[in-house]
């Protein structure tokens, strides 16, 4: 259900459901960390609406934790270089936030 092209030399690291809140939308999909991407499959409405969110880890200029519902923390925030943020609600957002990371660093 959640597929996107991987390119060539590229593996994935870590995949999680998650919700991710992007320019006014919401939308539950697959979060997804490559060796060189944060890259974000998912639906609007029903299975015929796809949605891709494709970062490369380069242009992340910032984390960070956040919680819902002011108690939960389990919402991880990315800013691109380019100033797009966006919000995934996801389990182990710290985990997550230490992977990415680590993988950016060993691009960098």
């Amino acid at each position: 259900m959640y597929s996107f092209p991987v390119e060539a030399g590229e593996d994935i690291l870590k995949k999680g459901l998650v919700n991710l809140e992007c320019d006014g939308e919401a939308f539950s999909g697959a979060l997804y960390l490559t060796t060189g991407r944060l890259v974000f499959v998912g639906y609007l409405l029903d299975i015929t609406h796809k949605y891709m969110e494709d970062v490369p880890l380069a242009h992340i200029s910032e984390m960070t934790r956040g919680k819902s519902l002011f108690i939960i923390p389990n919402v991880l925030n990315v800013c691109t270089i380019k100033d797009k943020k966006l919000k995934f609600v996801v389990s182990g957002s710290g985990e997550w936030l230490a992977e990415i990371n680590k993988q950016i660093e060993l691009i960098v």
